[in-house]
């Protein structure tokens, strides 16, 4: 489409200075596209022409130029981030309220939306699903993880009224019922640097499995035993799913079950993982009663970005002394990814060893 505006026209060999000039103090008309002739360019501005003049009344350089109106052609608008997709639809004086994140999980999306733009739930929705031309359904995050399956409320903002997917990650498909089960695609870089870590003919016990991501790296690429429990019955059936679906090395054994009943009847582990931030320190008796003596824990807690690492080792060690336990050697502490203001979920990975051993 044609449009007409104002815009200056000088010879290509001037014009590439000029052009970081005009971007530089915002003048040019980024909606329009440049028009080339012979030996000119032109660009449109967002100036009037009084206002272009004046401003060139500035530039240093000695060159000719024309100020007029041209015709220009407008450009194809593709947003490039959820910002410029709702931007529009949302008042200026609520910009810093709309989402710079948001979860991709398969074909769905997760949202986090603030109270404040809450009237605009459906045009965030349906702008993400014109971000995405993958995405069948945008869901809003209606409550916060709660409850001892670690799931939230969803709305339907957008799309089609679907809750099971399948999350693809390192080549690994995960199926993920993001209504009745706990997942973070957050976690795809923790999930495999934990599985690279592990050596062939392991044992290794997932406490806290969800739909069993840990335990679907580690036996994508080991041949490895891994016990993987969950107290959600859906969240194991997803498991179920993912492991008839990828061509794994190694042997998964999902079970529904509380973790405290589980460990009795399974052998002890090489490895153990604790994925259950808010309250891991609640089942580090569990842990010590499948983990081999210098066995590897790999301990997931909340924390605050200033909390210095000493700390947690000593929560920990308080806690493994309880059992009888005790920390041998802190092979790493890092941080796995930001889960709130000012609040990290951290990882502690030490090799542990009863007491009895010092």
């Amino acid at each position: 489409m044609h449009i007409e505006s104002i815009g200056i026209r000088i010879s290509y060999s001037n014009a590439e200075h000029l052009r970081k000039w005009l971007s530089s103090h915002n003048a040019i008309n980024q909606s329009l596209s440049f028009t080339k002739e012979e030996n000119s360019l032109i660009m449109p501005l967002i100036l009037s022409e009084e206002e272009a003049s004046n401003l060139l009344l500035t530039y240093s350089e000695d060159v000719y130029f024309l100020i007029r109106v041209f015709q220009f052609e407008e450009k194809d608008f593709h947003p490039k981030n959820l910002f410029e997709a709702v931007e529009k639809a949302i008042p200026i004086n609520q910009h810093k309220y709309i989402p710079k994140a948001y979860d991709m999980i398969g074909d769905i999306v997760v949202v986090d939306i603030p109270e404040e733009i809450s009237d605009y739930n459906n045009a965030i929705g349906d702008s993400l699903c014109d971000l995405f031309p993958s995405i069948n359904s945008v869901y809003r995050k209606a409550s916060s993880v709660s409850g001892k399956f670690r799931i939230r409320e969803l709305e339907l903002i957008a799309g089609e009224e679907k809750c099971e997917t399948v999350h693809l990650e390192y080549g690994i498909r995960i199926s993920v019922n993001v209504c009745e089960t706990y997942f973070s695609p957050r976690l795809g870089d923790e999930h495999k640097k934990v599985a690279d870590s592990v050596k062939q003919n392991e044992c290794i016990i997932d406490l806290f499995t969800g739909v069993g991501s840990f335990p679907l790296h580690i036996a994508k690429n080991h041949d490895s035993i891994v016990y993987a429990i969950d107290i959600n019955k859906n969240a194991i059936e997803c498991l179920e799913k993912s492991i008839s679906m990828n061509k794994l090395k190694g042997t998964i054994h999902p079970i529904h079950s509380d973790c405290r009943e589980a460990v009795k009847s399974i052998p002890k582990a090489n490895r153990v993982i604790m994925n259950l931030p808010g309250k891991s320190l609640e089942f580090v008796d569990v842990a010590c009663d499948v983990l081999k003596p210098n066995g590897i824990l790999y301990f997931y807690h909340f924390t605050s970005e200033k909390s210095p690492k000493k700390e947690i080792i000593k929560e920990l060690n308080k806690e493994l002394t309880k059992s009888g336990w005790k920390i041998k050697e802190t092979i790493d502490y890092r941080k796995v990814r930001d889960s709130a203001p000012r609040e990290i979920q951290a990882c502690l990975e030490v090799t542990a060893v009863p007491l009895s051993e010092s």
